[in-house]
């Protein structure tokens, strides 16, 4: 075997860093879940040989149970645990007239003046790419780490800013705090997208955020599908035989009611479509449960406080919930804040009938009406697709067939790790 031949056959080494443990258990967040999926995926492939870094802000980094039986899974497909990488988050805090009048990137990413001591961690893996999926921390730690870099990127670093800020002022908040905010996020905006321009390939799981990336000079930044895990096959089928239609049930929501997107998400929810619903569903009992942890937000919860909705807060069987709800309602796309979820591809993966804002397909436009989900412009046309589902069982199970296919055929693993490694295919990834 000549010196090429040789070379060649080696495995593509591939570091995944990120600053929580992957593991997907059903007390997973969807964080976890993803990372642990696509950890998965890859350990699969043949030719790649695949490590994972964990970064932590102590010494303390121990797993719980869900972790720990996570990492043994991972290591039984050949992943290799580096040791963490301790970064403590600094103490000292610039003063006030430092921070406005002369502004630097450790202000906002406190972890840049470690980027040495990352790149020396990674670099002992001696990676081909270092992949860094859903963490703003070790995206900016990572940035100087003199090999091929793959940022798998959610929400722009300044976008729930601006959200939650203008979420604040249109609610009465001081229009001081509100322009101090908004200068204060268009500083941070600047170093962050320098630290993204620094990556080779920037995949964002929305495809709007992918635009505005482009928008802003990154050279190859594209829309990249997100993921869930087909935990259950086609066993939801059983479960749909025994919806809860009397009343009759919306999955209204789920996850942390604080959270930026379901803070709007849930006023446009109480303030404009139960209300709505009350018209629709006139002659029949309807209940909107929402799920997850977590203090709403005052204002939102006074619009909640109304018959129809059931605060369920934290279920140990959010599967089972979504499963047995006829109509899976999300409206955290109706706001201005334009983001891509999971939550979507976790309702579609348990044959889910989904109903949300129209502009959920900018952000994920895989999501198309009348074929595998239904989206309204209005809270009046949405009341009135739930009404209509309620009325059609066929219809509503025919959309949660459709979504769980188009689930399993782009939103899995395997498809979404298919693109990337197609995407880096000329560094000879595959």
């Amino acid at each position: 075997m000549n010196m090429s031949s040789r070379i060649s056959a080696e495995p593509r080494r591939i570091l995944i860093v990120n600053p929580i443990w992957p593991h997907a258990s059903h007390t997973a967040r969807a964080a976890n879940v993803v990372i642990y999926e696509l950890v998965a995926e890859m350990a699969k492939r043949p030719g790649l040989k695949v490590g994972f870094l964990k970064l932590s802000t102590s010494a303390m980094t121990a797993r719980n149970d869900a972790e720990e039986a996570g990492a043994q899974a991972l290591r039984a497909l050949g992943v290799e645990f580096l040791e963490p990488l301790v970064c403590p988050t600094p103490a000292e805090r610039p003063s006030r007239l430092d921070f406005w009048l002369f502004p630097k990137e450790s202000y906002f990413y406190p972890e840049a003046p470690k980027r040495a001591l990352a790149t020396a961690a990674a670099m002992a893996f001696r990676p081909d790419m270092v992949f860094i999926p859903w963490s703003e921390t070790a995206t900016s730690l990572f940035a100087d780490v003199p090999v091929k870099k793959f940022a798998y990127y959610g929400n722009p670093d300044a976008k729930s800013g601006r959200a939650r800020a203008e979420f604040a002022r249109a609610h009465g908040g001081s229009l001081l705090n509100y322009v101090a905010h908004r200068v204060s996020l268009a500083r941070m905006e600047r170093f962050h997208l320098a630290t993204m321009k620094r990556y080779d390939y920037l995949g964002d799981v929305a495809a709007n955020d992918a635009e505005y990336y482009a928008r802003h000079g990154h050279p190859n930044a594209f829309y990249i599908r997100n993921l869930w895990i087909d935990r259950f096959g086609t066993s939801w089928r059983a479960q749909r035989a025994q919806e809860r239609t009397d009343p009759f049930v919306i999955c209204g929501s789920v996850g942390k009611l604080d959270g930026t997107a379901n803070t709007q998400g849930l006023e446009i929810m109480g303030r404009e479509v139960v209300p709505e619903l009350r018209r629709a569903m006139a002659g029949r009992a309807f209940e909107v449960h929402i799920y997850g942890a977590g203090v709403l937000n005052p204002i939102v919860a006074n619009y909640l406080k109304v018959p129809e909705v059931r605060m369920r807060g934290f279920v140990d069987d959010i599967d089972g919930e979504i499963a047995t709800a006829p109509v899976f309602m999300c409206l955290n796309n109706g706001s201005r804040y334009k983001v891509g979820h999971t939550r979507y591809l976790h309702a579609w993966s348990l044959g889910a009938c989904v109903i949300a804002h129209r502009d959920v397909a900018l952000s994920m436009p895989e999501m198309v009406s009348g074929e595998n989900c239904l989206l309204g412009g209005s809270a009046a046309e949405i009341a009135d697709m739930v009404r209509a589902v309620a009325d059609d069982p066929n219809l509503r199970r025919r959309m949660g067939e459709a979504g769980y296919r188009t689930f399993i055929e782009k939103f899995t693993a395997p498809p979404v790790v298919d693109l990337i490694l197609a995407t880096t295919r000329e560094q000879a990834l595959v």
